[in-house]
Order: structure tokens, then C-alpha cells, then sequence
């Protein structure tokens, strides 16, 4: 089986040793940071069933992020399912940046890219209005 790729944080040799992360950390990160953001109901597939977002158990939910590091440089995709009723637009800006930023606090590496794929809409558990 090959190694997942990882990253190096802090370049270079130190004498103590080196650093590596691993995706499914970065999966984590990304995940925890998403889940923070107002309007999201979940992490989700990125593949639909029938034409609908399925909702992933937390401990399914790195699933629903995919990372790519291509020359050093972190591209993160997220798959979710927001609320309806509320500007999707703003929330996806919210995911953008609060996982951007979370990444780049806790590894010190920059994120090129923070991708939001909207699987789906679902009523709130306030809404009046349920499916």
C-alpha cells in the first residue's frame, strides 16, 4: 500500500528531526473548522443518492473533504449541506475562510484554495417547514 503524501510544515532539516502531516490530519482540521461555521447542517458526500446530499456520520465525515498537495501547495475541497432559507453565498465565504485560516494557524503552510461544493438543502431542525 503507498504512503500517503504529507506535507512538511517548517521545511528543511532540524536537528532534533522532521515534521510530516498527514492528510487525514488536514481532514480533521477542515472538518472541525466547517462545522463552526453558521448555516452548515453537516458534512456530506460528495457523491448524491438519487439526487440528494446524504448527511455523513461524524465518524464518516473526512469523507466529505478532499486535499490535494501538488508543489507544496494545499488545495482543500469541502462537501456540505446547508440550511435553507439562509444566503448561500455568505456561509460558503464563511467556510472559505474559517477553514483557510484554521489550516494555516495550526500547520503553518499556506492553503491555496479552500473549494465549497454544495450537495444540498435541507430545513433546519427551527424551520417551520420540514421534509
Amino acid at each position: 500500500m503507498p504512503k500517503a503524501s504529507a506535507i512538511q510544515p517548517q521545511p528543511g532539516s532540524h536537528p532534533l528531526g522532521k515534521i510530516e502531516v498527514l492528510p487525514n490530519a488536514i481532514h480533521s482540521i477542515a472538518v472541525e473548522a466547517t462545522l463552526t461555521c453558521y448555516g452548515v447542517l453537516g458534512i456530506a458526500s460528495p457523491h448524491l443518492r438519487n439526487g440528494q446530499a446524504v448527511l455523513l456520520t461524524p465518524e464518516h465525515s473526512n469523507q466529505g473533504v478532499r486535499i490535494q498537495i501538488l508543489d507544496d501547495q494545499l488545495t482543500i475541497d469541502v462537501y456540505v449541506a446547508l440550511e435553507y432559507g439562509l444566503r448561500i453565498s455568505e456561509i460558503a465565504h464563511n467556510i472559505m475562510s474559517t477553514v483557510k485560516f484554521s489550516t494555516e494557524k495550526m500547520l503553518g503552510i499556506p492553503v491555496t484554495q479552500v473549494n465549497v461544493n454544495v450537495q444540498g438543502l435541507i430545513h433546519g431542525p427551527g424551520s417551520p417547514e420540514k421534509k
